[in-house]
């Protein structure tokens, strides 16, 4: 079966999106008659080519604007058995006769302009979602809360969603340190020396707590910082936070915050960082704070869980059933306070850190790629043979 795959994600700077379908296509389980892929793009696709794997990229500097109005052509020149929609819309003159699903990693756009990225975007998913949630023969969406979600909002039945988990990568758990020994002396070993070097890379000094993500309205980064602030003195000098995420949209009232930010000495804004060094950052925090308003699936947390970070979470969404009983909750709509507290409390206890630590653990490995993969190959060969 041969399937063409919204690949915009996939560009040099790889968000959420981007890992799902990257890690998607990696562990593509092997069936009888291979699979291929034909990724479509606006721009240089960051997956590597292969006899399975072809680009074809357009080179447009919109990557939206493309899909929706253009795509289609070059789309309609290959032939393909089904067509996969990774953010959930559709090209608009698509193919009739060529099947189609699509994922849905959220509603952030029933959520009103307040988070999404612009009035554009909000309009294209606000007025052209339904359309693909019709034509698409079945939906994939990454949690049971954005299943309640297009249900409710597009009067689904359940037998047309699937819920694919999103997974984690095994090199996130990390592997057990062991001493090298050479001329009868201890050397540091290899993971310790390149924590390190990205430690030094974006000027990390001691003890720190991480924030990651997209710079934007939704992820809650002020009271983040409000809540750092208020931590008694003695922990404002031991700790240094660390927010890493490349800027986003509507990020004026957060640098204006920032101009007057009382702490600003002990933050470190590190911009875009590669999954390499955020799996150094996540191993060497000291806890990994998302106070998020909302997330369809939270794949920071479930990266935290598995890194052994001890996780302070948004009650919001889909953190709780992505963090299980392995993270600390606080609502997002608390005052800046409640969540210092719960740094506080993480900061000042060893064994709390310990224990949070394991849970964490224990609970992302419940989630894989593997898993994710297998049930997306399931819909899709489904999907592809009832149209063949």
């Amino acid at each position: 079966m041969k399937i063409g795959v919204d690949a915009r994600s996939l560009g040099p700077m790889k968000t959420g999106v981007g890992t799902y379908v990257s890690e998607v296509l990696r562990h593509w389980p092997a069936s009888q008659n291979q699979d291929s892929f034909v990724l479509f793009s606006h721009q240089v696709v960051g997956y590597p080519e292969a006899a399975a794997v072809r680009h074809n990229v357009a080179y447009s500097r919109w990557g939206l604007p493309w899909y929706l109005l253009q795509s289609h052509r070059v789309i309609s020149q290959s032939p393909l058995s089904l067509f996969w929609g990774t953010q959930g819309l559709l090209p608009l003159q698509l193919s009739r006769r060529l099947p189609a699903i699509i994922t849905i990693h959220d509603c952030i756009h029933q959520q009103g302009i307040r988070y999404a990225p612009s009035l554009p975007y909000n309009w294209a998913h606000r007025c052209l979602l339904p359309s693909a949630v019709r034509r698409a023969a079945r939906i994939l969406v990454v949690s049971h809360f954005v299943a309640d979600e297009v249900m409710r909002h597009f009067h689904l039945p359940a037998s047309k969603i699937e819920v694919t988990p999103l997974g984690v990568r095994t090199e996130f758990f990390g592997v057990a340190a062991k001493a090298d020994v050479a001329d009868g002396k201890p050397q540091p070993d290899e993971l310790d020396r390149q924590k390190a070097a990205v430690l030094a890379k974006y000027s990390i000094t001691g003890p720190f707590i991480l924030g990651v993500g997209t710079l934007e309205p939704r992820k809650n980064l002020k009271v983040l910082l409000e809540a750092f602030a208020m931590l008694p003195g003695s922990l404002q000098n031991r700790f240094q936070l660390v927010l890493a995420g490349k800027p986003g949209w509507r990020t004026a009232q957060l640098q204006s915050y920032l101009q007057s930010y009382p702490q600003r000495s002990r933050l470190v804004l590190t911009g875009y960082v590669s999954e390499d060094d955020l799996r150094s950052l996540y191993t060497s925090a000291e806890m990994f704070v998302c106070p998020s308003f909302y997330e369809g699936f939270g794949l920071p947390v479930l990266e935290a869980l598995a890194s052994g970070c001890p996780v302070i979470a948004s009650s919001a969404a889909s953190l709780k059933e992505v963090a299980g009983p392995a993270a600390i909750f606080v609502d997002p709509s608390s005052p800046a306070e409640d969540w210092s507290r719960a740094i506080v409390r993480v900061a000042e206890s060893v064994e709390l850190r310990h224990s949070l630590a394991i849970a964490g653990r224990e609970q992302a490995r419940q989630f894989s790629w593997e898993s994710c993969s297998r049930k997306t190959a399931e819909v899709l060969r489904s999907a592809g043979l009832r149209g063949a």
